[in-house]
C-alpha cells in the first residue's frame, strides 16, 4: 500500500489477489489455534430448538473449575463445578458433581419457590423434577455433554412464564 493513503482509503478498493492471500494467511492461523468444534452446529440448533417459548432466558455466571476442586479419598478425586443463573424473576445455582456413577447436578433458587424444573440433554433424555419449597432440586446419573434448564411455576400449564438457561456443558 503506499504510504500516502490512508486505511480508510484502501478499505474501498476492491478485494483483490493480495487481500485474499493475507485472509487465507488469517483463516489459517485461526484454525490452528482456534478450531471451530465439530459439533457446533448441532450444539447451536440445540440451544434454539426450544419445545416452548420462554419468558426469560437467564445470564450464566461460571465458577472457575480449578478455584472448585474437590478432595476426596478416591484416588481420582472430585470435581465439582458451580455455575449460577440470573434472571429477574429467579437466580437459580448449581453445582454439577463428578462422581463414580456419572454426574449430579444440585440447584437452589432464590427466592426459594416450588417449581417445575426441566433440564434438557444434547442428543439425550429430558428429565423434569420439582423443586420443593426451599427451592432445591437435584438430578442424578447424569452422563456428560450439553444441557439445557427451564423452570415453570407450578401454577402455569404453560411455559410463558418459565425462564431458560443458554446452553453449558455437563
Amino acid at each position: 500500500m503506499d504510504d500516502d493513503r490512508t486505511l480508510a482509503e484502501a478499505s474501498g478498493d476492491p478485494v483483490d489477489a493480495v487481500d485474499e492471500a493475507f485472509l487465507a494467511q488469517v483463516n489459517k492461523l485461526f484454525s490452528a489455534i482456534d478450531p471451530v468444534p465439530d459439533d457446533l452446529v448441532e450444539r447451536i440448533t440445540f440451544a434454539m430448538a426450544l419445545d416452548e417459548v420462554f419468558d426469560e432466558v437467564a445470564r450464566v455466571t461460571r465458577m472457575p473449575v480449578d478455584s472448585l476442586a474437590v478432595r476426596s479419598e478416591s484416588p481420582a478425586g472430585t470435581r465439582t463445578e458451580t455455575l449460577t443463573f440470573s434472571a429477574t424473576r429467579l437466580t437459580a445455582m448449581v453445582t454439577v458433581v463428578r462422581m463414580d456413577r456419572g454426574l449430579r447436578l444440585d440447584g437452589w433458587l432464590a427466592p426459594p419457590e416450588a417449581c417445575r424444573v426441566r433440564l434438557r440433554i444434547q442428543d439425550g433424555p429430558q428429565y423434569d423434577v420439582l423443586a420443593d419449597a426451599q427451592g432445591r432440586f437435584s438430578f442424578q446419573e447424569l452422563e456428560e455433554g450439553f444441557g439445557q434448564l427451564s423452570f415453570h411455576p407450578l401454577d402455569d400449564e404453560g411455559s410463558e412464564n418459565a425462564v431458560v438457561t443458554p446452553l453449558f456443558q455437563l
